[in-house]
């Protein structure tokens, strides 16, 4: 489900950015920057890479979306997905990699819910995603890059909110509480 939401909007970011500066190849990909080894993942110069960076569960939409639900059964859990778009240009490129962020900002902004109407590679089981800009001050970007193994690129955070994980509604029933100090007769 993540990988589906994710894949569903680097797609619709990279026909933006096609049709925008006019490629013919992709502009966007979905990429770590560096592996584990702490080599270069995104070989591919000239592109936005779009890089998955924390994954947290929503606390207050599963509270909003899960009232009335009955004990025992199985509850979605609403997720706030952290990405990284980053420009990987070359370094005589620096102009064009603030062009594309400020692409990628205005793609944002023009369209920051994505539904499976609007986005028809969306999963249908997503009912809407909704992203975000998430500021962070000098020194949590630099940790951020640091945690990454990467170097500092032109870069913007969005955090993609509500997405739904839920597997089914497995339900089971509880017994009765029994044990030391529970009184069981009944009265």
């Amino acid at each position: 489900m993540i990988s589906s939401a994710i894949e569903s909007v680097v797609q619709e970011l990279d026909q933006f950015l096609r049709v925008k500066f006019q490629l013919t190849e992709s502009g966007a990909i979905l990429s770590n920057l560096t592996n584990l080894d702490g080599s270069i993942a995104a070989k591919e110069m000239n592109k936005v890479v779009v890089t998955l960076v924390n994954i947290q569960e929503d606390k207050l939409a599963h509270n909003k979306f899960n009232r009335g639900s009955k004990i025992g059964q199985s509850l979605p859990v609403y997720l706030n997905v952290q990405i990284l778009i980053s420009a990987n240009f070359d370094e005589k490129l620096a102009k064009e990699s603030l062009r594309f962020i400020s692409a990628v900002v205005a793609f944002f902004q023009s369209k920051n819910v994505f539904t499976p109407s609007n986005t028809p590679s969306l999963d249908n089981s997503i009912e809407k995603l909704v992203f975000e800009i998430v500021n962070l001050e000098f020194t949590e970007q630099s940790n951020l890059f640091s945690s990454l193994g990467a170097k500092y690129l032109p870069s913007m955070l969005y955090r993609m909110r509500m997405l739904a994980i839920e597997e089914g509604n497995m339900q089971y029933t509880a017994g009765p509480v029994r044990g030391k100090g529970v009184n069981t007769s009944q009265e």
